[in-house]
């Protein structure tokens, strides 16, 4: 790694806190050219100057980086299966804590939270949601979408759980006092009570396996006896010890529970 680049990502990190070095190279270098290019700027140099001169110009770049795009049951045979197969293992648990990590801007959070009210254990279940990205938690928090975020929901479900105002389609109260948004960084651990069930998808692909190896040993400390994990059905974990620390339980769905 160049050191010009390497200067960037020193002053990226203190600015932000985002923790560059643990991200894969290629992937991380292509999105900081994203934001080279909208300026542009062809050398990391130029860039480092830049974001001294506007600060303002960090959060545009942790957009980027970050990657906050997502939508309600993404892969919905994912949440399918969670539903039929794994909330009725987890239902005599009180309470019932779920996690999504690295949320975006909450679309799997409330998606959990629709899951457990569709499974009538919506009054006995905390989720939480975290994201590195304090304005990703904003927008989570205020739980209001545009209607690509709902594409893929059923009209059933939105009739129950949004009420359509300006043509954005907002979370109802009831479901939003069961989900908790927090800024976390998942390489370290979270300071709220252990988890029954934990996605965390898509993030994991972008990071080193020392990274991944530290994420990994978080999440199975983090959850409860028998809890489960949920990884992006691209993700593969190949090389990383701290996946025998869990079983299979979904090769399809990348669905795994913390050994005993």
């Amino acid at each position: 790694m160049e050191d010009s680049l390497l200067e960037l990502l020193k002053y990226i990190e203190t600015n932000t806190a985002f923790k560059c070095q643990n991200y894969k190279e290629k992937p991380l270098i292509r999105r900081l050219r994203v934001r080279m290019r909208a300026l542009d700027l062809s050398a990391f140099t130029e860039y480092h100057e830049y974001l001294q001169r506007h600060p303002d110009e960090f959060q545009k770049l942790l957009d980027v980086l970050t990657i906050n795009l997502s939508y309600f049951f993404r892969n919905p045979e994912t949440f399918d299966y969670l539903r039929d197969e794994v909330v009725p293992r987890l239902k005599d648990r009180q309470p019932l804590v779920f996690w999504s990590a690295g949320c975006a801007h909450g679309e799997e959070a409330y998606s959990l939270a629709i899951m457990a009210a569709e499974s009538g254990l919506l009054d006995k279940t905390v989720v939480y949601g975290t994201d590195i990205d304090t304005r990703a938690i904003e927008k989570a928090t205020a739980g209001v979408y545009s209607s690509i975020a709902v594409q893929y929901t059923t009209d059933d479900i939105k009739a129950r759980y949004f009420q359509v105002t300006g043509g954005n389609y907002a979370v109802i109260d009831k479901l939003k006092k069961s989900v908790r948004f927090l800024r976390h960084d998942i390489y370290f651990h979270p300071n709220f009570e252990a988890c029954d069930l934990i996605l965390c998808r898509n993030v994991l692909i972008y990071l080193d396996r020392k990274a991944q190896s530290v994420i990994m040993k978080n999440f199975f400390e983090h959850l409860n006896p028998l809890g489960y994990l949920a990884i992006g059905k691209v993700e593969l974990l190949l090389g990383i010890p701290e996946v025998r620390l869990f079983q299979i339980i979904n090769r399809t769905e990348h669905i795994y529970r913390k050994a005993q």
